[in-house]
């Protein structure tokens, strides 16, 4: 087996070292020798998981339509918000010209089954 020395590692890496060490139930050589080893074996070194847990998660560019209509089942609106909605759309539909938007505004909450 060879001999590795690593020089000019400072005081809190080693106090780092020592504390890992102590939590394993092993000698400082010992852990040093098990971070070396899975590291040499491309094991995680635990530098990927906290890279891992640091990186934005991807996010989701649409919906479902399946979860748009479980949402609007579970949250029933109010008649506050159907009058809201209704003069929204009054306002979108009256500053709306163009053909391209001829089709009318549909509210998922009207569509709905009422069962």
């Amino acid at each position: 087996m060879a001999t590795v020395t690593i020089r000019n590692l400072s005081d809190d890496v080693v106090d780092a070292l020592k504390e890992r060490a102590r939590q394993n139930s092993r000698s400082m050589e010992a852990e040093v020798r098990d971070v070396l080893t899975r590291l040499a074996k491309n094991s995680a070194s635990g530098l990927e998981a906290d890279l891992a847990q640091r990186m934005a998660r991807p996010r989701r560019w649409s919906v479902p339509s399946s979860e748009i209509m479980a949402r609007v089942e579970a949250n029933p609106s109010t008649p506050e918000q159907d009058r809201m909605r209704r003069e929204w759309a009054a306002e979108l539909e009256a500053d709306r010209p163009n053909p391209f938007f001829l089709e009318p505004l549909r509210d998922p909450w009207e569509s709905r089954d009422s069962s």
